[in-house]
């Protein structure tokens, strides 16, 4: 990955801000070895130099943020194993701390990225298995859902749903990961117009609302579709919710699938400007694809989370970490808070300037 050379990036007109502390010491600590200087006898003044914006990106070739699943399980590495075996996940990084635990792991499957550690409770990170069951469905598209539902269930997944064609034009199936994961394995067939995924579901008990009569909902139109990941968050009120993720997060209203009574919400698609789609539905308990509101955390990566923190801060929510410089990315920012309904949302840029 090309990245910006640094005198380029210092030249830039600066704007008033401090240099992060870790960034300062280093820069000491190698300015102390190229000069052959013992460790104190840099004594000097320093002159401060304004950085420009930490949002600001070095790099020429990630430019965009995505919303990016953040999976827990009890056994990591055992899961991170099973998701290469069963779903052809390539391992980009893993983090093992001190205690043996997994902290942090990176992979793709089909080009679809996510994270996955072991369970810390210590920080309120939980497991399916210790929180008896998943608030999230994983969508995954892939180009042959039959051949990848039967290869993960033949590996040890637990079949919920077999695959089978859909009104909105996907041919998909359901299934539990051994780690406790739901995932919903879809594969797109047909391109299918909103009205035309009304008329299919007429008598169904389900009204579809679309932003117009002739608007087709094609691949292009579903980020992920050929490779992406859906995260599923469920409320109490899940249309109170969709007004609050769009009027305050900054999410894009897409899709809003309702019921006879107009207030269940049985399907959406809010999708985030910089990427990525996020399913609201409508907590049911006896539903085995809901968890209740409250225990469900998302990580949304985004160039600009000072400008969500901005809209978001004064609202009254609860501020879980405040904006900070996390150690995985010192360059960038981050923070995390609680919905109206307790759900754990965490923004940050999480690298984007590497």
């Amino acid at each position: 990955m090309s990245m910006r050379d640094p005198f380029e990036q210092l030249a830039t007109p600066p704007e008033s801000a401090e240099p992060h502390p870790r960034f300062a010491a280093l820069l000491r600590a190698r300015l102390v070895t190229r000069l052959g200087l013992e460790p104190d006898t840099l004594t000097v003044p320093v002159t401060t130099i304004e950085l420009p914006e930490r949002n600001a990106p070095m790099s020429t070739t990630q430019t965009h943020a995505s919303v990016v699943p953040y999976l827990a399980a009890r056994d990591a590495s055992a899961a991170l194993d099973w998701y290469v075996r069963a779903f052809g996940a390539q391992e980009l990084l893993r983090v093992v701390g001190d205690d043996g635990r997994l902290g942090h792991a990176e992979f793709t499957i089909a080009g679809a990225r996510f994270y996955l550690s072991d369970e810390y409770p210590e920080y309120g990170v939980h497991s399916p298995a210790s929180l008896g069951g998943t608030s999230t469905t994983l969508h995954l598209s892939v180009s042959d859902v039959d051949a990848v539902y039967t290869r993960a269930v033949e590996s040890g997944a637990t079949a919920l749903s077999e695959p089978a064609d859909q009104p909105h034009g996907a041919r998909h199936g359901t299934l539990v990961d051994p780690a406790g994961h739901r995932w919903m394995i879809s594969q797109q067939i047909e391109d299918v117009s909103v009205a035309e995924y009304a008329l299919r579901s007429e008598g169904s008990g389900f009204e579809v609302v679309g932003a117009g009569p002739d608007e087709r909902v094609t691949a292009a139109d579903r980020p992920g579709t050929g490779g992406g990941i859906w995260a599923g968050v469920f409320y109490e009120d899940a249309l109170g919710a969709i007004r609050f993720l769009v009027d305050t997060f900054g999410f894009e209203e897409q899709l809003v699938v309702t019921g006879a009574d107009g207030t269940t919400v049985v399907h959406s698609q809010l999708r985030w400007p910089e990427g990525g789609v996020v399913q609201v539905g409508t907590y049911d308990p006896t539903n085995v694809f809901n968890h209740a509101p409250g225990e469900q955390s998302l990580y949304v990566v985004t160039a600009a989370p000072d400008a969500v923190w901005q809209r978001c801060d004064g609202l009254g929510l609860e501020v879980i970490r405040p904006p900070h410089a996390p150690d995985h990315d010192p360059e960038g920012m981050g923070f995390s808070l609680r919905d109206p309904e307790g759900n754990i949302w965490s923004f940050g840029t999480y690298g984007l300037a590497r």
